[in-house]
């Protein structure tokens, strides 16, 4: 698991009239776990009169939210760049700062409720707590999405607490290098037939270069691929994304046969984690999936050697997505409980720690 810095926090209470000078102990975003805070820092927060002031997440936040999600890493999608700005209009997120902490939340359209995401920051839990509660005292549904990183998957017959369309799922990045060993082994043959096969293979940086070439694929994919909301949503991201891709921090590559582009992808990497946010491929082409994510893996490793897992993300809901992810046999999972803020206190979101 991932380390952190800590912080020591100097609490002036206004109400109190007293400086509360203590270790706080937070609860990281991915395992719940409680972790020792040392690094100084200090907070004048009113508990009386402190507001959340919410404003719509937008490409001109992308700087300040880089500045909390790599300080506070997280191996949970929700809290990257791609995650956040690819899917602000569909949930409509926003988000607050306050204290040194970034406060996110969203609108589940389907469940019709605000949903409040883990924090990422300096504050004590308890202050936060009583601030999300303050923000959504007049919208008595709204929900705290509280992820847990686990190695194995959440049986959802066991519970009704989890929502099975939004687990991730994490891999070693060294399986995706050449997908080595027995459990790969389909894997490695459709990537082995792909190098064997098709002749003048080229790879390329996703780069101002390329990215008319890249968005002329996309659209012929879409077209090819408008079978559900969802994914009409995301290729017209992707698209939008495409044509202003030097404003985000994203890297990817691009794979031509005979100077034809036959797939890309691209993502991020926020602490020891590569967030697979999209991959597109031509699938006439045997193994071109196997190759696009081998070969990104290897760039990953030779850029970012300090990277330790893949996040190919959520499956959506999506049956065939869901079996597609579990074939690469995932090593972690980022399960997600969805509990009301009004039952919402310090032990519930350390039970499942």
């Amino acid at each position: 698991f991932m380390t952190y810095p800590a912080l020591r926090i100097n609490i002036y209470c206004k109400n109190t009239k007293k400086n509360a000078n203590r270790t706080y102990f937070a609860a990281t975003v991915f395992n719940l776990k409680k972790i020792p805070l040392q690094m100084k820092n200090t907070l004048d927060i009113d508990t009386d009169h402190d507001r959340l002031d919410f404003k719509p997440v937008t490409k001109a936040d992308i700087p300040l939210l880089m500045k909390y999600f790599t300080r506070f890493p997280s191996r949970s999608c929700d809290f990257s760049i791609g995650g956040t700005l690819m899917w602000s209009d569909f949930y409509g997120y926003r988000y607050a700062v306050c204290g040194d902490t970034l406060f996110i939340k969203g609108y589940d359209p389907i469940a019709g409720r605000n949903i409040y995401y883990q924090p990422s920051g300096c504050l004590p839990q308890e202050i936060w707590m009583r601030l999300i509660r303050e923000d959504c005292r007049n919208s008595p549904d709204s929900c705290a999405l509280i992820p847990l990183e686990s190695e194995t998957s959440i049986d959802e017959e066991t519970t009704d607490s989890f929502d099975m369309s939004l687990r991730e799922y994490l891999y070693p990045i060294e399986r995706f290098l050449h997908f080595s060993g027995k459990k790969m082994e389909k894997k490695r043959n459709h990537l082995n037939y792909f190098i064997n096969n098709y002749d003048n293979l080229s790879i390329e940086s996703l780069s101002e270069a390329n990215l008319r070439e890249v968005s002329d694929f996309t659209k012929k994919f879409m077209s090819e691929h408008d079978d559900s909301e969802l994914c009409l949503y995301e290729n017209c991201q992707t698209l939008g994304v495409l044509e202003d891709f030097h404003s985000y921090p994203f890297e990817g590559i691009v794979l031509k046969i005979g100077g034809k582009i036959i797939g890309y992808t691209f993502g991020e990497k926020i602490g020891d984690t590569f967030f697979c946010h999209v991959e597109k491929g031509d699938i006439t082409y045997r193994g071109v999936y196997q190759a696009l994510a081998s070969f990104m893996s290897r760039e990953i490793n030779k850029n970012h050697p300090d990277v330790i897992f893949l996040n190919r993300e959520e499956d959506m809901g999506d049956e065939s997505l869901r079996y597609s992810k579990e074939s690469y046999h995932p090593a972690l999972y980022i399960n997600k409980r969805i509990e009301n803020i009004s039952v919402l206190n310090e032990n519930s979101l350390l039970r499942i720690a």
